[in-house]
């Protein structure tokens, strides 16, 4: 593992000019600030993908890569037809020309994963030291975050989102780290792992340890929704395990015995937690039976009914115009519009601002075309993960987490549109950058099976 993160630093390939070898070190401090900074801290993370992007301007070797890449090549068309829409926004639209700006630039960052991406393929095992600190990051921010207030107000049940503010951002991430660290067990029992069976055991330990931390974070965040997400996550990360596991080296004894242990710690942090988790989804069970049983209109305004109605507007408005949307930025604007108590937070003054389903929203501003443009760069994304895997250019523990993060992410869109916020975008772009690498690391291929 260590040794992972000290090759992670040095460029598989001798720099050829002085400028390539500037551009080199000045990349891989960039990575190196972002991740660190990416669940951390926005300004660091500027910074370090302010490192990198100069770097990559630098670079000799760069562009030309790049340019033979279909995802790359997509990727500049989403941003295009996101500046087109922006500067061409329909006749109706309401809103703000300051806001549409402000949030053009926030859907054309996510698809920059291009950026990390390349300082990651740059060395085997990068990525490795990019989660490495990206997770240590946020786990720091956390901690950091634990004063006299937060503990008083944790211990009477209040939701939290620490350094994040937010507490679904926040309950996602630690449902990330949950993925990322159960991934790590199954690797720490791999056969042929050359370490003693005493510091196995250690490592294995503080991996679950660190898990129950993040399962509280999670339950803490009190997001149901991420919930959902990480129920339907987890099987389908042990799923992809189990079948791409050689033959011979499929579930043991020991694989048995960690995953019960775990199973009894999660058990013991869930019963002692269970008041929580049972008022929040027992919650709005009674609102949900009116919908059911009445009608929307009859129902009380609660987290799940204001959901249903910002569904029923923003479907309702893209069928107006389906092909392009109403553009960047008008979701607000056109929710303020209809002046409906429905459609506002519950405390009755300000509208919301999104309508908590990312694929509802990427039709509404983007309509069809944009909507069809981010599918084909998803799927690029996932068919680069599985090719990688097939030409063993990842491991499949890379390519299990991977998968596992796509699935976490497809059921959280659902209910949610956080994708724009700075903490939710970092992650992504380390996550992408990570599936893209993939594509640029065909020719060393031996040095990844970790």
């Amino acid at each position: 593992m260590l040794t992972s993160l000290f090759t992670g630093l040095a460029p598989a390939e001798a720099p050829p000019s002085t400028l390539a070898h500037i551009s080199e070190w000045l990349g891989i401090m960039g990575l190196c600030v972002f991740s660190f900074f990416a669940l951390l801290g926005i300004a660091g993370a500027n910074l370090g993908l302010g490192l990198m992007i100069i770097a990559l301007f630098l670079s000799p070797e760069a562009w030309p890569r790049l340019l033979r890449q279909p995802l790359f090549r997509v990727c500049l068309l989403v941003i295009g037809y996101i500046a087109l829409r922006t500067v061409w926004p329909p006749a109706e639209s309401a809103g703000d020309p300051q806001t549409q700006g402000d949030q053009a630039m926030d859907w054309a960052w996510l698809f920059l994963f291009f950026v990390p991406a390349w300082w990651l393929s740059r060395a085997p095992n990068r990525w490795v030291l990019s989660l490495s600190l990206m997770f240590s990051g946020f786990a720091l921010g956390i901690v950091a975050s634990l004063d006299a207030a937060a503990l008083s107000g944790l211990q009477e049940g209040v939701r939290s989102g620490f350094h994040f503010g937010k507490p679904i951002i926040f309950g996602f991430d630690c449902a990330v780290a949950i993925l990322a660290l159960l991934v790590l067990v199954f690797w720490l029992l791999r056969p042929g792992l050359a370490v003693t069976r005493t510091r196995q055991g250690i490592m294995i330990g503080l991996a679950i340890l660190a898990m129950l931390f993040f399962t509280e974070g999670l339950i803490v965040s009190q997001s149901r929704g991420v919930w959902l997400s990480l129920v339907v996550a987890l099987p389908a990360t042990l799923l992809v395990l189990g079948l791409c596991s050689a033959q011979g080296q499929r579930y043991t004894r020991q694989h048995l015995a960690v995953m019960t242990g775990i199973l009894a710690l999660s058990s013991l942090v869930l019963l002692l937690n269970w008041n929580t988790i049972t008022q929040r989804i027992q919650y709005e069970r009674q609102e949900l039976g009116v919908v059911v049983s009445e009608g929307l209109e009859e129902a009380p305004l609660s987290s799940s009914t204001y959901r249903l109605h910002l569904w029923k507007f923003g479907l309702a408005k893209w069928l107006e115009k389906p092909v392009l949307g109403w553009g960047p930025g008008t979701t607000l604007a056109m929710i303020d519009a209809e002046n409906d108590i429905a459609l506002k937070n519950p405390d009755g003054t300000t509208s919301y601002d999104h309508l908590h389903n990312a694929y509802l929203e990427v039709l509404f501003q983007l309509g069809l075309t944009g909507f069809a443009l981010i599918t084909v760069v998803c799927a690029l994304l996932v068919w680069l993960v599985i090719q990688g895997y097939r030409k063993q250019c990842l491991s499949r523990y890379l390519l299990t987490f991977l998968l596992g993060n796509f699935v976490l992410i497809a059921v959280y869109s659902l209910t949610d549109f956080r994708h724009l916020h700075w903490n939710w975008r970092f992650y992504w772009l380390i996550i992408a950058g990570i599936a893209f690498a993939c594509s640029l690391t065909e020719n060393r291929s031996a040095a990844n099976r970790t």
